[in-house]
């Protein structure tokens, strides 16, 4: 940290501590750890849709990003050339949470898009070249008084894929599979968490042109909160102050939960570790599991080995990729068309209908109110299961025509463990002991 941000900090601490503890930031800080409210992205979208409208919503929102997260596992840093562009393809409409950060002094409240495939934290910026629309205030770094760019020679610019130093400016260029782009400086400032703690000084991308975005009706979002294992991620630049772990709880149904930084209590909780698999590439910063198998009800699928393996990091072929901003899970084709057999198979003893529905989905029934005898599943990784009751199993439409369907997407190349499997379980993303922890639980919502 440079002399001048250190003669910031204590005085910014104090002179911000009053106008943050009376803005609307949905964060608390409890035994040391920062916790911060995971909002819907869904939250800020019309009201006025059926239940076959939303599930329909949803599973294209998982489609777009699966085909981001495909993008970024092709993606090989080597072959760049300093002058390139980075071609990220997220869709800007593919992510499921955000939080609001404070940045700055004085302070400006800025809602980010939290997603564990991305590498930079980034926001808007003033002036603008090109801005889209955006309900709060536009972070304007000439009026913060902690706001510095990053020098070229600094670590940062110098060993980062995402930038490249212009003039003697630290700059990045990232493009987007739908065709928007974003642009600027990297930057420091002042990153605020909670009311009564310390800031941290964090890099981030300080975005002035930026094109093709649609952050949804309401023009709520400002920028990305990267939560990768790249190095320029949150949990990467306050790894030591945390112990390297963030955490989540997801309520279901997929409504506002918490996201947490640090030691969380897990005292009596049966909690199991499955060890991440990083890719032997650079530029991969996905958090990567070994899934081994996968069982419905009692019926194990004895996949061969491997099944869900990556097979060409290259290509980015295969893998199983854990994901909190995907919806629903999608699996490699070849086993998913095995898993939906076996449910098929499972459900014709009970002579259910089958039907077409708007969902997306392949595998739907009508409901049969007599019908309660719905299969779990359960994922199977090294050294740990995952089982999934079926109400994280399935979708149930309950207005108009009754059906449910079993909530589980294919894909061409990758396995996406999506957050509707996630909820009601803490899961732990310990990066500093190269492992994922959960345990199932009921989850609150932010106090």
């Amino acid at each position: 940290m440079s002399q001048i941000h250190q003669s910031f900090l204590v005085l910014t601490f104090f002179c911000c501590l009053a106008l943050l503890s009376q803005s609307h930031f949905t964060a608390s800080k409890s035994d040391g750890l920062i916790r911060l409210q995971l909002i819907p992205i869904d939250s800020l979208e019309p009201k006025n849709r059926n239940e076959s409208q939303k599930f329909h919503g949803l599973v294209e929102k998982s489609k777009r990003r699966a085909s981001y997260l495909k993008s970024i596992s092709t993606f090989n840093s080597s072959v760049l050339n300093p002058s390139d562009t980075i071609p990220i393809t997220m869709n800007t409409q593919s992510s499921l949470y955000f939080v609001n950060i404070g940045i700055g002094r004085p302070i400006t409240q800025e809602p980010l898009l939290v997603d564990t495939a991305s590498d930079l934290i980034w926001t808007q910026c003033q002036p603008c070249i090109n801005c889209f629309p955006q309900t709060f205030p536009i972070y304007d770094p000439r009026q913060s008084a902690t706001y510095g760019r990053l020098p070229c020679n600094d670590p940062s610019c110098e060993n980062n894929r995402e930038f490249r130093c212009v003039n003697d400016v630290c700059v990045y260029d990232e493009r987007y599979a739908n065709g928007a782009s974003t642009k600027g400086i990297a930057s420091e400032d002042l990153f605020f968490f909670f009311p009564d703690s310390i800031p941290e000084f964090l890099v981030f991308g300080c975005s002035d042109d930026n094109q093709g975005f649609h952050f949804g009706q309401n023009n709520r979002i400002s920028g990305i909160l990267g939560l990768s294992m790249s190095p320029l991620s949150l949990i990467s630049q306050i790894g030591d102050d945390i112990n390297h772990k963030f955490s989540y709880c997801l309520v279901y149904p997929l409504a506002s939960s918490t996201l947490t930084f640090g030691d969380v209590d897990t005292s009596g909780l049966p909690i199991q570790s499955t060890p991440f698999v990083t890719p032997h590439a650079p530029g991969y910063s996905n958090y990567y599991l070994n899934l081994i198998d996968v069982s419905i009800g009692t019926h194990r699928m004895m996949f061969p080995p491997n099944t869900f393996a990556i097979r060409d990091v290259d290509r980015g072929l295969g893998g199983c990729i854990m994901d909190s901003g995907s919806t629903f899970t999608s699996m490699e084709r070849t086993p998913y068309r095995q898993v939906l057999e076996q449910f098929m198979a499972y459900f014709e003893r009970f002579h259910l209908i089958r039907v077409q529905t708007a969902t997306g989905f392949e595998l739907c029934y009508r409901q049969d109110p007599n019908f309660t005898d719905y299969p779990s599943m359960t994922l199977h990784f090294q050294g740990a299961d995952w089982p999934l009751p079926k109400e994280y199993v399935y979708i149930f439409n309950t207005a108009g025509e009754k059906y449910f369907c079993v909530a589980l997407l294919p894909d061409d190349r990758l396995t996406i463990i999506g957050a509707y499997h996630q909820q009601n379980v803490l899961v732990i993303y310990d990066v500093g002991n190269n492992r994922l922890q959960f345990a199932p639980v009921v989850c609150k919502g932010p106090k």
